[in-house]
């Protein structure tokens, strides 16, 4: 279970709890299920027959983005009263493998395959067809700074009301949590099972007088998910009063504060690089181990003639290497020439055995013999 280091300290004028958590979390034990073979495809969290004109929150200006799901422009550009959200993301349900997991080895570094916005918000209803990543991210997601994890670009300053997509001026892993309804014993737990859903928790701090929360994460893409999937929800599920207002953090300007977050920054992008470089030895080697064990198989164009005549030699140095008949290696007119010599040679022998003349030697005869000038008949 968790375990808790209070820590009571004055932060403009209030009481303020500090939460540290281990880092393994709710979301990251999912994940890593997932990674050991338990996949199943993404769930459709929409039926796409219900979505309508009518699926598009109250108008609050003169165009609707798509992309953020807010209007904008207008006379209140788009800002409004914060009503509580239709759908949400439940990661042990509705997380799988989509069409984007194709592209890439599991486990290896993810650089450009980004995750599905809709699926962040619990409202995506293409399910296993999506073109982006059902799951959470995780140490292999490592995108641009120029970027969010679901692909928007992000801009040089915050808004003034710290929402959107952020600044890539500075890693920001803090997420700011507002309208907490119940601010009671068990708060801490409530929000690390909700949030921690989505990530690896590494820090809560409650402000218990404003009812407010500051989650940090681990990862810069956890909270970015995060924000999107816990943005107008609620720590309980079912009481629909309770919209929580989440927000990028500003930065702590605590010393003490300061120093921990960049000590525990530099050691979570040391563990990092170094689960990614045994990621990387690991998957050089069972490269290195398919490439042995899998045979060369070179393929031949029909229409290559350099190719057909390379095939072609093989051939025949595997045929001269079989058993080899006397015709094959003697031509006829040889042939001839020896069934000849075989006839003159029984003759000589026949004299010798009438006569008691000395018998020549074999050699000798042959010597003067010519088959292209002795034409013997019987």
């Amino acid at each position: 279970m968790f375990y808790h280091h209070l820590s009571i300290f004055i932060f403009d004028m209030k009481i303020d709890i500090s939460t540290r958590f281990p880092p393994t979390s709710y979301g990251i034990r999912l994940m890593a299920a997932e990674n050991q073979g338990k996949r199943t495809p993404a769930r459709v969290q929409v039926d796409p027959s219900t979505i309508n004109a009518s699926s598009k929150p109250e108008q609050t200006g003169q165009t609707f983005n798509i992309w953020y799901n807010k209007w904008t422009g207008g006379e209140h550009n788009g800002r409004a009263g914060l009503v509580h959200a239709k759908t949400r993301c439940h990661v042990t349900r509705d997380l799988g493998y989509t069409k984007a997991d194709k592209h890439f080895k599991q486990d290896s570094l993810n650089t450009d395959h980004f995750f599905c916005l809709y699926f962040a918000r619990g409202c995506c209803c293409n399910g296993r067809r999506c073109e982006y990543l059902h799951r959470i991210p995780g140490s292999t997601d490592k995108f641009p700074q120029t970027v969010d994890c679901f692909g928007r670009e992000r801009f040089s300053e915050y808004r003034e009301d710290m929402s959107g997509v952020g600044s890539f001026g500075r890693e920001n892993r803090t997420l700011y949590v507002g309208r907490i309804n119940d601010m009671g014993n068990n708060v801490e737990l409530r929000i690390s099972k909700c949030f921690g859903e989505f990530g690896d928790i590494e820090h809560i701090q409650l402000v218990k007088d404003k009812k407010i929360a500051f989650v940090t994460y681990r990862y810069e893409s956890q909270a970015q998910f995060a924000k999107e999937a816990m943005y107008c929800q609620g720590l309980n599920e079912n009481d629909e009063s309770e919209v929580l207002n989440v927000r990028w953090a500003l930065e702590d300007p605590n010393p003490r504060t300061q120093k921990r977050m960049r000590a525990e920054a530099e050691q979570s992008a040391l563990e990092t690089a170094q689960e990614l470089l045994k990621r990387v030895a690991e998957s050089r080697r069972l490269e290195n181990e398919e490439s042995l064990n899998e045979p060369e198989v070179e393929e031949v164009d029909d229409n290559d003639d350099v190719a057909i005549q390379r095939e072609t030699k093989m051939i025949e140095n595997q045929e001269h290497e079989k058993p080899r008949k006397l015709q094959d290696i003697i031509s006829a007119s040889n042939l001839e020439s020896l069934g000849r010599l075989r006839i003159k040679k029984r003759r000589i022998e026949h004299k010798f055995e009438t006569n008691t003349e000395p018998r020549q030697d074999l050699q000798s005869i042959l010597a003067g013999y010519s088959s292209s000038s002795d034409d013997d008949t019987d």
